[in-house]
């Protein structure tokens, strides 16, 4: 299968945690999945902006993005973050190709702004995916090589813009008519208002789990993206446990994992 791997989560902060999740991707990629691998590093770019004494601003989920900031998302994204993933499927035997979103025109990226209270918020270098080429994913692929993309694309004018790490693993899956994609979160599904986890959630029962309340907060846009990808050609969405649990390996072996899977009918 077609597979697309978003990663984000307390796991992927700690070499243990990489290791874990990276022998999980080798092992599926060795059972013959095609995989494509989508990484932010948000907390690891917030520790660095930290540490030169650059403030980080939030607004509706979405960092505000200076020229500075942005500068630093390539230093930490396109460099650090996404060199240790190679590393580490370099150290078990899988070659990758380590890219970001600008690399051979994968990512063209708009700029964004979003309204509040009336006003429109100007968010800097900040994306949404607005056109994926998959040449170079695909050329990848063939060579049997893991292609690791950090979260930044070009605009039209040739300036790299941040984008958030599930919009542009959502667009990959799109573009590649990916069979699933998987995010690998810290929340490991989706948990209505009582906290109990949902282990199924079928495309047609979505709105009225919003309209009544049984998800709630950011769960919404989570689902509503999901609903958006299933209209597609994208065949299933799971969101995993990013805690090292072989909940990726379960969940293509088996159907069975500790977190939500989304499908159009069952």
């Amino acid at each position: 299968m077609k597979l697309v791997v978003k990663i984000g989560g307390q796991a992927a902060e700690d070499a243990k945690g990489r290791r874990k999740l990276a022998r999980q991707i080798v092992e599926l990629r060795r059972d013959g999945h095609s995989i494509v691998v989508v990484h932010g590093g948000g907390k690891a770019l917030t520790r660095t902006l930290d540490r030169l004494g650059i403030p980080t601003e939030f607004h509706q989920g979405l960092r505000v993005t200076d020229a500075a900031t942005r500068d630093v998302a390539l230093m930490v994204l396109a460099g650090i973050v996404n060199k240790q993933w190679v590393a580490e499927f370099a150290a078990l035997g899988q070659p990758a190709l380590g890219i970001c979103g600008g690399d051979a025109g994968l990512v063209r990226a708009k700029k964004i702004s979003l309204g509040s209270n009336g006003e429109k918020k100007d968010l800097g270098y900040v994306g949404r995916p607005h056109k994926i080429r998959t040449s170079v994913l695909k050329m990848a692929l063939r060579e049997g090589l893991i292609p690791v993309v950090a979260s930044l694309g070009l605009s039209a004018r040739g300036e790299f813009l941040n984008i958030n790490a599930d919009d542009l693993a959502a667009a990959i899956a799109v573009a590649l008519e990916a069979d699933r994609l998987f995010y690998l979160t810290e929340s490991g599904g989706v948990w209505d208002a009582e906290r109990r986890l949902l282990p199924l959630v079928k495309l047609g029962e979505i709105p009225g789990l919003i309209r009544k309340g049984v998800v709630r907060d950011g769960m919404i846009p989570k689902l509503l993206s999901c609903s958006r990808l299933l209209r597609k050609k994208v065949g299933e969405v799971d969101i995993l446990a990013a805690d090292g649990s072989n909940a990726l390996l379960h969940a293509l072996a088996n159907g069975r994992h500790g977190g939500t899977r989304i499908v159009k009918s069952a």
